[in-house]
């Protein structure tokens, strides 16, 4: 087949790294993926030297242009892959213009029931397949959207590349970088580090922890900019400051991951399938995550990760606290070595879990070839 995939935002995220990934593995099939994405934003500048890519010239006001623009890609197509609603009338247009026979796919990442007001349906209506990264998704679009035919609508629950095996040559970058312990559990959050992802919530919680020893980074660009001074801040306010590490963005996070004891996922907003806890379960590492979204259709909390409520420090303190020994200076050395032990296994015990569920369940082969079923079907 050949596919075009549209990349929908002006920043990276969870949705851009979904659609690379699905063209690598769909290249690797024998299948030809073009990709297009906005002229705007930084989602350019991270596809310059790894696929060929068409800018678009997208804007509210500019569904005409964008439309004209698309349609030269068209050529040959077998299927359009848009990852966005404000892409539908652009892309559809774009068909009628070119002349194309190519299938129409919208791919759902958002867990909230917008309703498309009644002036854009018909556009809508010429949408081939929908497809919902989790049931949630669907299940909120479809009770805003009940004019949407059932038979058009797949749920195709998230996933990630398999993880290889780690290369030893970086084993222990992240410790020896930092100055932290072989010793220290080490907590990970990857992701934009912004405060819907509950990050300010992961400070106060480790706040709490004080007696308790860990080292934490956070891996992934910041939004704003400058939101880490402010979550240093807190962490001074905390008494942590000098437990906690700011990576920045990294385009090999599988291998970062493979260094972390316990993967944080906090989001204090809806998330349709978060791609991170998936990526921490692979790796075989215990997640703490949120149970106000799709997390609960794959994290079984208490087996295979552990689920809080949003934005409640209490509760995700509650659950770390086993996870983590206590610090060598508030009790004997006896008492310090039983409490590394037990944590130690308490960890390795739910993230061996999560690795069996994620490798039965969450296989990155099988959820491609559910997703060339999509583009397949009639």
């Amino acid at each position: 087949m050949k596919i075009l995939q549209i990349f929908p935002g002006k920043v990276w995220g969870g949705a851009e790294q979904y659609i690379l990934d699905l063209g690598m593995a769909l290249t690797k099939e024998g299948h030809e993926v073009r990709y297009a994405c906005r002229d705007t934003g930084v989602v350019a500048s991270r596809l310059e030297g790894k696929v060929d890519f068409c800018r678009i010239p997208f804007g509210k006001w500019r569904r005409t242009k964008a439309a004209r623009a698309i349609a030269p890609l068209l050529e040959g197509v077998d299927v359009v892959n848009i990852h966005d609603t404000s892409f539908v009338g652009a892309v559809v247009d774009a068909r009628r213009i070119s002349g194309s026979n190519a299938k129409i796919v919208m791919t759902r990442h958002i867990a909230r029931g917008s309703r498309v007001p009644f002036w854009r349906r018909g556009a809508f209506r010429h949408i081939d397949k929908f497809v919902f990264v989790s049931q949630l998704a669907k299940d909120m679009w479809m009770t805003a959207n009940r004019w949407i035919p059932e038979e058009k609508c797949s749920v195709v629950l998230n996933s990630v590349p398999d993880v290889s095996p780690g290369d030893s040559d970086r084993a222990g970058s992240l410790r020896h970088r930092y100055g932290i312990s072989p010793y220290t559990p080490l907590l990970m959050f990857t992701g934009r580090v912004r405060k819907s992802k509950g990050c300010e919530v992961i400070i106060r919680s480790l706040g709490k922890l004080r007696d308790r020893d860990f080292a934490l980074i956070f891996v992934g660009d910041a939004k704003p900019a400058d939101y880490p001074a402010k979550l240093s801040s807190i962490a001074s306010e905390e008494g942590i400051a000098e437990r906690i590490f700011f990576h920045g963005f990294s385009s090999d996070v599988p291998s970062l991951i493979r260094e972390a004891d316990i993967g944080l996922a906090p989001s204090i907003v809806r998330e349709a399938c978060g791609l991170s806890p998936m990526e921490f379960m692979k790796s075989g590492k215990c997640v703490v995550a949120t149970d106000n979204g799709a997390q609960k259709e794959y994290v079984t909390h208490g087996e295979t990760g552990f689920l809080v409520a949003p934005g409640d420090a209490d509760a995700l303190a509650a659950v770390l606290k086993p996870l983590l020994p206590t610090v060598a200076s508030a009790v004997n050395d006896a008492t310090v070595a039983e409490s590394r032990v037990s944590s130690r296994q308490r960890r390795e015990s739910i993230g061996e879990k999560a690795r069996e569920y994620a490798s039965r369940n969450l296989s990155y082969q099988a959820f491609v070839k559910k997703i060339t079923g999509v583009y397949e079907a009639n």
